[in-house]
C-alpha cells in the first residue's frame, strides 16, 4: 500500500538498484517492437552502476528513489546544470521520472512528481521543465494532467538516430 512507501535521496550504495530500475522502465517503455542494436549499445554504456554513482555524487544533480519496504520501485532526477531547449525557460530539469510498471495506477508517479516540485521550491526555484518522447502517450497525458504545458520540441540523439521529444514546463508558484 502507499503508506508503506518512502521517497528519499539516493545514496552511493543505491546505484545498482537504481540502474536496474532505469533499465527495466526504459526497456518496457521504448522497446515495444523489440531491442535494436542501437538501443542495446546505448543502454549498456549509459545506464550503469558507475554512471549512477557519478550522478549521486554530482552536486548539480539530485537523485531520489521511491521504496516499498526497502525495495526500489521508482526514482526521479533533478538536474540543475542543464539548459532548457526553450531559451525562455530558466529552471531545473526533471530529467528522469521512472516508476516500475507493476506500480502504475496507484498515484505513485504523481506522488514522486509532487515531491520533485517540492524539492525545487525548497531550493528557491519557481518552475520546472522536462522532456517526453512524443510517442510516449502515457507520459504526455500524465504531465498534461498535472498541468504541465508543452513549450517546444527537441531531439534526443542515440547513435545515428534522432528522436523527437516535447518540452514541458510548469510554474510552481
Amino acid at each position: 500500500m502507499i503508506e508503506k512507501m518512502i521517497i528519499r535521496e539516493a545514496k552511493f550504495e543505491d546505484a545498482s538498484k537504481i540502474a536496474m530500475l532505469k533499465l527495466q522502465v526504459w526497456l518496457h517503455t521504448y522497446t515495444t517492437d523489440g531491442i535494436e542494436g542501437e538501443y542495446a549499445d546505448y543502454l549498456v554504456t549509459e545506464i550503469t552502476k558507475e554512471k549512477t554513482e557519478f550522478i549521486i555524487q554530482n552536486p548539480d544533480k539530485k537523485l531520489f528513489l521511491l521504496e516499498k519496504e526497502g525495495r526500489t520501485i521508482g526514482c526521479y532526477q533533478l538536474d540543475f546544470d542543464t539548459k532548457c531547449p526553450n531559451p525562455e525557460i530558466k529552471a531545473p530539469e526533471l530529467s528522469v521520472l521512472y516508476l516500475s510498471q507493476h506500480f502504475h495506477g496507484m498515484g505513485l508517479g504523481k506522488q514522486m512528481l509532487k515531491h520533485a516540485e517540492g524539492e525545487i521550491l525548497k531550493l528557491g526555484y519557481d518552475a520546472i521543465w522536462l522532456t517526453a518522447y512524443y510517442e510516449n502517450k502515457q507520459a504526455i497525458a500524465f504531465y498534461q494532467h498535472q498541468k504541465y504545458a508543452m513549450k517546444g520540441k527537441c531531439y534526443f540523439e542515440m547513435g545515428d538516430s534522432k528522436y523527437e521529444n516535447w518540452v514541458f514546463w510548469k510554474p510552481l508558484i
